[in-house]
């Protein structure tokens, strides 16, 4: 991911390159591109894609999903956008795509705040801009950065063990994001896992483990050392905690920076 970054700076950084278009594979295609929308530092147009079928298949997706990628990333509209999603016609914000289905065509999408426009024929359609910060916006840089911090996710569940969290902080994690039952609820197992991280000044974030919706923040977060993920998904929480530990963000602060992002 770092690798994939520090390229498409080099490539965006010359005079003579416009736009660009990534093609990903769709299963970490939502991590790469939010990594790439919080640390790029450029207003050009970058747009990602990916395809659900191969090449040999009937019906393939990805030839129209490339060109429908190279009309946005021509397209003036798309300047200053962030990075953008391309899928099924639909242009997408880094920040709010994610996979929302194991195989199907329409695989890549958005859970809560819906596209950022489309494409219909040949015409590229932008209904509304991003709120929250990215590239040129954002505080995160990756300049002369050659290693990211080690942020691990663990799934809490019935009937969880601690145990878990301790391996995770005795083999060196730098921050710990849980995927928490519905609205950040945390098991017996994951409340001891938290204190365990702030008993070690580890971060730990709170994320939900259903898909949708913002994760409220609680009066009690501040004493037990967590952080609301907010409306984060816990794979791209996890994106976000290690940018900010980059950063040299610590403790409450962190809640500013999930705010904001």
């Amino acid at each position: 991911m770092l690798r994939i970054a520090h390229s498409v700076a080099e490539i965006l950084a010359d005079p003579q390159v416009d736009a660009l278009v990534l093609t990903h594979g769709t299963d970490t295609l939502e991590e790469t591109a939010y990594f790439l929308h919080l640390v790029l530092k450029t207003e050009k147009p970058v747009v990602i894609v990916g395809a659900m079928r191969p090449a040999s298949a009937l019906g393939a997706d990805g030839p129209a999903n490339l060109l429908t990628a190279l009309r946005v990333a021509a397209s003036p509209l798309a300047r200053g956008l962030g990075v953008l999603v391309v899928s099924d016609g639909a242009i997408i914000s880094a920040r709010d795509l994610t996979k929302v289905t194991t195989a199907a065509i329409g695989a890549l999408g958005t859970r809560l705040a819906g596209p950022l426009g489309e494409v219909s024929g040949d015409e590229v359609l932008i209904w509304h801009r991003p709120a929250l910060r990215h590239t040129m916006t954002s505080a995160f840089d990756i300049a002369g950065i050659s290693e990211l911090p080690q942020v691990d996710i663990l799934y809490d569940h019935q009937d969880a063990r601690a145990a878990l969290y301790d391996a995770a902080i005795a083999g060196g994690t730098q921050g710990l994001v849980v995927a928490a039952y519905g609205n950040g609820s945390l098991s017996p197992a994951a409340i001891e896992g938290a204190a365990l991280a702030a008993a070690t000044g580890i971060p730990f974030v709170r994320a939900s483990r259903t898909g949708a919706g913002v994760v409220a923040r609680k009066q009690t977060d501040a004493a037990l050392g967590m952080v609301s993920a907010l409306s984060l998904n816990p794979q791209k929480a996890r994106i976000l905690l290690l940018c900010a530990l980059l950063q040299g963000q610590k403790g409450q602060a962190l809640q500013q920076v999930f705010a904001s992002y």
